[in-house]
């Protein structure tokens, strides 16, 4: 289990790039036996102390789930045409790992450093969380490197979000952080919250 330290943050962030997190799998699409077909408006990571509610007419594919990671995309991309949406297309992912109770967020320069980014440009901040859009590798053909990434802490975790698009889509514009501040928002107001040693 990785578990996020001031002592060791780009060893933390390197992993968070990765993804699915766990086993160093990146992108994970496929899925595990027994998972649910249809696409999610919630679910529960890390055993339920974290709980994951995509933006507004995005859905989780239960196929991408692993124990700290999910995949969302708008939910008529996933199977669901009846679910009419104007959100910007685009794949989020968010990814979790352990944080202890004192440990900063990380910075979204640290992230850049440890995730290979240039041309960051923060976005402003929301409460316990920053998000930024930054040049980086891309998961699948067709993407833009320009995406947006957000960093928070999550019923007890760092959570890190990435949300991809295609050139001069929306989800690459101020909407994309729109959805990444939202994710980041109703996950956490969702999330358990750890209760402090001794209380």
């Amino acid at each position: 289990m990785i578990t996020w330290t001031s002592k060791s943050p780009l060893v933390a962030l390197a992993m968070l790039t990765l993804s699915a997190c766990e086993g160093g799998q990146g992108f994970s699409f496929g899925g595990r036996p027994a998972t649910p077909e249809k696409p999610l408006l919630q679910t529960a990571l890390a055993g339920g102390a974290v709980q994951v509610v995509p933006p507004q007419g995005y859905c989780i594919d239960p196929k991408s789930l692993k124990r700290r990671f999910a995949l969302m995309a708008r939910c008529d991309a996933l199977g669901l045409p009846d679910v009419v949406s104007a959100a910007p297309r685009g794949i989020l992912t968010l990814a979790l790992i352990e944080a202890e109770a004192d440990a900063p967020l990380p910075t979204p320069q640290q992230v850049a450093e440890a995730a290979g980014l240039s041309q960051l440009q923060e976005a402003g901040s929301i409460e316990g969380a920053s998000i930024f859009v930054a040049q980086g590798p891309v998961p699948a053909e067709g993407m833009s490197p320009r995406h947006w990434r957000g960093t928070a802490r999550i019923g007890g975790h760092v959570a890190s979000v990435t949300l991809y698009g295609a050139p001069q889509s929306r989800a690459i514009s101020e909407e994309g952080r729109a959805l990444v501040a939202e994710l980041i928002q109703q996950s956490r107001s969702k999330s358990a919250t750890p209760t402090a040693p001794g209380s």
